[in-house]
């Protein structure tokens, strides 16, 4: 089975979230921007540090995720009365049968119960290292459609 690593491609850094507790009640998370870092959203779909996904990315990852409450981030420009809405990606209940770290710390295999895949198995998941990183993997069939809809802002790393 494929499956690939999804990474940030670029950086941008993003205002902390006013108030932690909100992600527990599923509570909006409101972040105060200016213009010109508003506008550098633009350049991406998905921001890793807060596992952040845009409107198009949300409409694509839905199609994989059924009946999962998202959780939005809007981004808001006070002056220019502007905003760009983001969403937290939903917790992934299946987890892998067994996941094989590489040495430079990142996934390096994911492997799922073959009675799993496509059933209870969903074409995105949500792997963490031994260390506590996060990361976000994905199904060959997701990864493609990243890529013909024109996704921004990730890469895709095989594993």
């Amino acid at each position: 089975m494929d499956y690939f690593l999804i990474r940030q491609s670029g950086t941008i850094s993003i205002p902390k979230d006013p108030n932690p507790d909100a992600a527990q009640s599923q509570e909006p998370s409101v972040r105060i921007m200016k213009e010109a870092e508003l506008s550098s959203l633009d350049k991406f779909d998905y921001i890793a540090s807060e596992h952040l996904v845009s409107d198009p990315c949300k409409q694509l990852l839905e199609q994989y995720l059924p009946e999962q409450l998202w959780r939005p981030c809007a981004f808001v420009d006070m002056q220019k009365k502007q905003q760009r809405t983001y969403w937290f990606l939903p917790p992934l209940p299946y987890v892998p049968k067994q996941v094989i770290m590489a040495s430079n710390g990142l996934p390096g295999a994911v492997f799922i119960d073959e009675q799993d895949f496509a059933k209870k198995a969903p074409g995105i998941l949500r792997v963490r290292s031994p260390k506590g990183t996060v990361f976000i993997i994905v199904h060959l069939s997701v990864a493609e459609s990243l890529l013909r809809r024109g996704i921004c802002g990730l890469e895709l790393m095989r594993l």
